[in-house]
């Protein structure tokens, strides 16, 4: 068990090299030696002996608020630091020619797994899909010209109203637009936020496993407290992880009223609905494509990215097949 989503109110502790989780008066015990990466979605009691614990066994622990927004980690000693490697990204993002063709990259693998999406509903008989298509390859050609990335990032976002506008073509129950962020205003923006969010930490947890330093981006602008490598790196990969595991909880009628509260245009999900997402996210996280789980193809394309630092090969985005 590399992610362990911890989706109810909790009370972890340490019990000699285990982990021992308390929900309702049930206790689980785990080794510790077995869990990489504890994302704590309720709310959660613990104490330093667990954090001790964590530290000693490189143990990382992601902290989500009531509203499932991302809100800070603990962080176990580094294992691998290399400072060659952060010298060597910082002397590509530093180098404008190098920085914009990475970029380009990872908005060209985020383009093919939309269409990817797209063309597999197609193919099943949403023929209005075609036209869609057709727009956002035309958008997709133009990432090689872009010169800078507020150029790429005008693009993608382009891309994302046609692939959203798309949606409802999948299921009636997913015609949401516009997407609407903070705070998300429906079911399908309030699903989005949070699996986006729940993305974001496991590609920082898996870029961790490399040398690369995770405030160093090459597309999004690095910014203060933000570990923005992460957000450059879950755009390849939240059409496949995020919006086909939306596609299928909404076509096989999964999504119960419980899992939300809304009320005066605002949509949050309950504690239900956080518990049953993340299940389903974790579960989506495991499935394999090429013999491989998502989650290994998420390290897989951090040390992409590494090897193309150290300019031993070039970077190529994850890219899902139709």
């Amino acid at each position: 068990m590399e992610t362990l989503f911890v989706s109810r109110d909790a009370i972890l502790k340490q019990r000699e090299n285990t982990l021992s989780i308390a929900i309702d008066g049930k206790v689980r015990f785990l080794p510790i030696e077995s869990i990489r990466h504890l994302v704590l979605l309720g709310e959660t009691r613990l104490n330093t002996r667990l954090l001790t614990l964590c530290g000693k066994h490189g143990v990382r622990l992601s902290v989500f608020d009531y509203h499932g927004y991302f809100k800070g980690c603990f962080e176990p000693i580094a294992r691998n630091p290399a400072g060659m490697v952060k010298l060597a990204q910082a002397r590509l993002l530093l180098d404008d020619a190098r920085r914009i063709v990475v970029a380009r990259e990872i908005v060209r693998g985020a383009a093919h797994n939309m269409v990817a999406n797209l063309r597999y509903y197609l193919y099943r008989g949403a023929k209005e899909l075609e036209t869609i298509i057709a727009n956002m390859q035309r958008l997709t050609a133009k990432i090689t010209k872009a010169s800078d990335s507020p150029t790429l990032m005008g693009i993608e976002g382009n891309l994302h109203e046609w692939y959203y506008s798309g949606w409802k073509s999948i299921h009636p129950s997913l015609d949401f637009t516009p997407r609407v962020r903070r705070p998300p205003n429906n079911q399908i923006n309030c699903l989005l936020s949070f699996l986006n969010q729940l993305t974001y930490a496991v590609v920082r947890h898996e870029t961790t496993k490399t040398h690369l330093e995770d405030t160093f981006s090459v597309l999004h602008s690095p910014g203060v407290r933000c570990a923005s490598l992460s957000l450059d790196l879950a755009e390849p990969f939240k059409p496949v992880l995020v919006d086909m595991l939306i596609f299928r909880m909404a076509r096989r009628s999964m999504l119960a009223e419980n899992w939300f509260d809304q009320k005066d245009g605002v949509c949050l999900l309950t504690e239900t609905g956080r518990r049953h997402v993340a299940e389903h996210f974790a579960l989506r996280l495991e499935e394999q494509l090429g013999g491989r789980p998502y989650r290994e193809w998420v390290y897989r394309d951090a040390l992409a990215l590494e090897r193309e630092v150290l300019e031993v090969s070039e970077y190529e985005s994850f890219k899902r097949q139709p």
